[in-house]
């Protein structure tokens, strides 16, 4: 973007991984010949899935958008909470920027257990219910939420979706997976360079300063905007 922006990215942000990356590299370290990968909430061409083309292992990927035909995967378009797949057939699922999305968090968990084999692990990337964009996100009626994103984070509103933030702090999340046979391996609050103000240099180092802060100080830590969870099924 140039400018006040790019300093402050390069002076702050530039070598912290973000949370992208740190499922990416998890990801990464799992898949392997013989797995059945799901990517739960896949998105329209399932870009995250195709990180995993060399891993040797079968990558499908359901969503509830139009999904164009990739090579070597398989992709429905379904619900999260009532997939057209066998009993115990995925070893891993994961999901990526969709649970804040998810309405009916009971049916998705109970869906997600149906499908995991037994030991199948669950891994998932959200935003924190209560960091202060999700704050404002859930004070804002939906229907504002596309041309807010769109100003301030240049993104069409086809790729904009209503929140519900129902699964999306420690005690939710353990709530729903006590419920449904999971054990709660990892839980992780991250924080990252503040995406919704990237286009307003002096905003964005404002915020720069907060997200800083509450990853310094631990008692902050519940701020933090990002919940990376591994989810084991017992």
């Amino acid at each position: 973007m140039g400018g006040l922006t790019d300093w402050t990215y390069d002076r702050f942000w530039r070598d912290v991984e973000h949370p992208y990356r740190r499922l990416k590299r998890r990801l990464l370290e799992l898949a392997g010949p013989g797995m059945t990968i799901l990517d739960a909430g896949c998105g329209h061409t399932a870009p995250n899935l195709q990180e995993l083309r060399e891993s040797g292992a079968t990558l499908i990927g359901a969503d509830l958008v139009h999904l164009e035909p990739q090579p070597g995967m398989e992709l429905i378009e379904a619900d999260l909470a009532k997939l057209p797949l066998p009993d115990a057939s995925a070893d891993l699922v994961y999901s990526r920027s969709v649970m804040e999305h998810v309405v009916d968090p009971h049916a998705v968990y109970a869906e997600t257990a149906r499908l995991l084999k037994p030991g199948g692990r669950w891994i998932f990337l959200t935003a924190n219910r209560w960091d202060y964009v999700s704050l404002v996100s859930r004070m804002t009626p939906n229907r504002f939420h596309a041309a807010i994103v769109r100003r301030f984070e240049g993104r069409e509103e086809i790729d904009v979706f209503p929140t519900a933030y129902r699964t999306n702090d420690r005690g939710q999340i353990a709530h729903h997976a006590a419920a449904h046979g999971f054990t709660i391996e990892r839980f992780e609050r991250h924080g990252q360079y503040p995406a919704m103000f990237y286009r307003v240099g002096p905003l964005f180092l404002l915020a720069t300063f907060y997200e800083k802060l509450i990853m310094k100080v631990g008692l902050l830590a519940p701020l933090r905007g990002w919940l990376y969870v591994e989810l084991v099924k017992r």
